[in-house]
């Protein structure tokens, strides 16, 4: 199905054109546009090709990265590979429309693989977590994209837009204990935008619904009790198993939700080759874990907060291009316990919830700083590229179970540079060298624990993976040095398609490390793609 996509759009490429491409580098072509970056939609009509072979630009490829080592997150397998393929198009369909859209496909496997039950642990608001290493085993996932949006100028400087984007994935771990993955986001945006000379203001409403639900299963042996430890940060929460009844119970499938309302607000001006912008965003969530209804428990629920500010300034002519990047984001998220107890009756159990109980909050900072500079712009290639960027990271959690509760402060810093050098030679084939740098490290407490009163008598302690909490940390914060070396090649095919293979090779080393299994990581990855 997605090969037959492709080729319908390249031909229609071709067709659409009458001329030869007159650039050579999909991203190049639209470095310029900033606007394009933003979550406002109707930012779409901001772009305007340079000739009528840039009405429309696309870039399509196929390939594999794979990673290998122990210097990992730890829902990461030491040894994982992930096929994937990519589709993205921007199209100036006339001069008050321009369309753009694209999808993708990962196949991802590893081996070895344990830690969180999760697809996507990192914008969970609590973990669930295998409770030993002695239950590692493979695991597969699929995830498949589609997104489309349109930007439509309407007159008097006024633009209107809207984007649609869908994602679905699935997950299966295949050893004891076992579990399944569904995975289902909707991402829906509308905008309005107006440009009045020079000057550029927008706002948009973001709209973005997922769930991903899980069913924990056991088909081996049956004498063998398997735990898991629900966490509500810090690694710190309860201990449950699979025979039982909470949050790791088999009877049915657990569905997360996350429900996602905001509001974003553009401004900026331009004056000749200078350009500056900006966008803040907010949004709230709100969601729960289990299941809305009489014979099912519904066992938490959660809300938050996130507000961002990103912006740009930037210096663009014919043949260079300068551009300084900050972003700003800050998260407040609160977790909550649900307390519930199971009514009989006439002989029928219903379910009655009580007070929420707080289990766990999280305080989330992060800032980054970047600068991009292409100079020796030729048909949208540029001879040098350079790209600089530094990013700091904060998260206080609070986790409780209460009257336990533990504190932990994580902040990191990182910095990397990317330069790119790309020969145009004879043919119109280009050659490119990649090289690429990183250092980060971090620190804080990972843990500290008390109480809010003496327990009383009965009180269950938390459950506790020191093991598994030090691991986290020193993933995070341990110090750490990154290289990378790749090449690209691209040539023409015809008139209006070129063809380009791409391969890199990444190497991490970390100090310090006394928990993580190992203290390196080797990444590497090819793909083959054509640009038209």
């Amino acid at each position: 199905m997605k090969r037959s996509v492709l080729v319908i759009i390249i031909l229609l490429s071709v067709g659409l054109r009458g001329v030869a491409l007159s650039w050579l580098d999909y991203d190049m072509v639209l470095a310029p546009w900033s606007w394009l970056a933003t979550d406002n939609p109707a930012a779409l009509v901001t772009y305007q090709p340079a000739d009528s072979s840039q009405r429309l630009v696309a870039d399509a490829a196929v390939g594999m990265v794979t990673g290998h080592g122990h210097l990992a997150p730890l829902e990461a397998s030491p040894h994982e590979w992930n096929v994937k393929g990519t589709a993205r198009a921007v199209f100036r369909s006339s001069s008050r429309v321009v369309m753009r859209g694209g999808m993708d496909y990962h196949h991802r496997w590893g081996s070895d693989a344990c830690g969180s039950v999760w697809m996507e642990p990192g914008q969970m608001p609590f973990d669930i977590v295998e409770y030993t290493d002695s239950t590692r085993g493979n695991i597969r996932q699929e995830r498949y994209g589609l997104n489309g949006a349109v930007g439509v100028s309407v007159g008097r400087g006024l633009s209107l837009g809207g984007r649609f984007a869908y994602a679905s994935g699935s997950s299966t771990k295949q050893k004891d204990p076992r579990h399944t993955n569904s995975l289902m986001e909707l991402d829906v945006r509308a905008g309005v935008m107006w440009q009045h000379s020079g000057w550029v203001v927008g706002a948009a409403y973001l709209l973005r619904r997922f769930t991903e639900a899980v069913q924990f299963r056991t088909y081996g042996r049956t004498d063998r009790t398997y735990g898991y430890l629900v966490d509500f940060g810090a690694t710190y929460g309860r201990s449950e198993t699979t025979d039982g009844k909470g949050y790791t119970s088999s009877d049915n499938e657990k569905p997360l939700l996350d429900m996602r309302h905001g509001l974003a607000i553009e401004a900026g001006y331009h004056r000749g080759i200078y350009s500056v912008g900006g966008e803040w965003r907010w949004h709230h969530r709100t969601g729960h874990y289990g299941v809305q209804s009489p014979s099912f428990v519904d066992f938490n629920k959660h809300h938050a907060d996130r507000w961002s500010l990103a912006g740009w300034l930037q210096r663009s002519t014919a043949d260079n291009l300068f551009k300084i990047n900050f972003n700003w984001t800050h998260e407040n998220l609160r977790d909550y316990e649900r307390t519930y107890a199971i009514v009989s009756r006439g002989g029928v159990s219903d379910i009655e919830y009580f007070d929420d109980r707080l289990s766990g909050k999280r305080q989330s900072y992060s800032y980054m700083v970047g600068l991009q500079a292409h100079w020796g712009i030729e048909r949208s290639l540029a001879a040098w590229q350079v790209r600089v960027q530094m990013d700091y990271s904060n998260d206080d959690v609070t986790s409780v179970v209460y009257p336990y509760y533990r504190l932990q402060r994580v902040h990191a810093t990182s910095v990397s540079a990317d330069v790119v050098r790309s020969w145009l030679v004879a043919g119109d084939r280009v050659w490119s060298l990649v090289a690429g740098a990183l250092w980060s490290r971090g620190g804080g407490t990972p843990a500290a624990d008390s109480t809010f009163g003496t327990p009383a008598d009965g009180n269950t302690p938390p459950a506790l993976l020191t093991e598994t909490l030090m691991r986290r940390h020193e993933w995070l914060v341990a110090p750490r040095l990154g290289a990378s070396l790749g090449v690209r090649h691209s040539f023409p095919v015809g008139k209006h398609v070129r063809i380009y293979a791409d391969a890199r090779y990444g190497y991490t080393h970390a100090w310090n490390i006394e928990y993580c299994r190992g203290n390196h990581r080797h990444r590497a990855s090819l793909a083959v793609g054509c640009q038209f």
